[in-house]
């Protein structure tokens, strides 16, 4: 498990909601480019990676839940690694620090790499959000 902390000047509603807002996430999100809602939660996520130079697409089957306190997302890459994020907020003065504590599950030597990966990424998107 890992713990990354973000601290944005926003509030928690409009973080959280376009966290949960599929049809805006890609607007924010650096790798997502698409995706389609299965219903009940449920999304299949269409995002590109550049792995070294070679430029890389994929897509992956994700559930969203908005709790109270967090949102949380389990996505499960060709049916052997689950990446789970559990997001957490509280207001400070003029801010909202995020909290996300990350668990990668996968029987490949990927999580190091996929971690590092994760927080460049999720750093980006919150800047992004910030400027919403």
């Amino acid at each position: 498990m890992t713990e990354f902390i973000f601290k944005v000047k926003k509030d928690i509603i409009t973080i959280k909601k376009q966290l949960t807002n599929v049809e805006n996430f890609v607007n924010f999100h650096p790798l997502i480019y698409k995706i389609t809602d299965l219903g009940g939660n449920k999304y299949m996520v269409f995002e590109r990676i550049k792995m070294d130079t070679i430029p890389y697409r994929f897509t992956y089957k994700a559930i969203i839940t908005d709790e109270k306190d967090s949102v949380n997302v389990v996505a499960t890459f060709m049916g052997l690694t689950t990446i789970s994020m559990f997001f957490t907020f509280q207001e400070e003065d003029k801010f909202t620090v995020i909290k996300e504590r990350l668990v990668v599950k996968s029987p490949f030597p990927t999580t190091n790499y996929m971690n590092r990966l994760i927080e460049k990424q999720h750093k980006t998107m919150f800047n992004n959000i910030e400027l919403i």
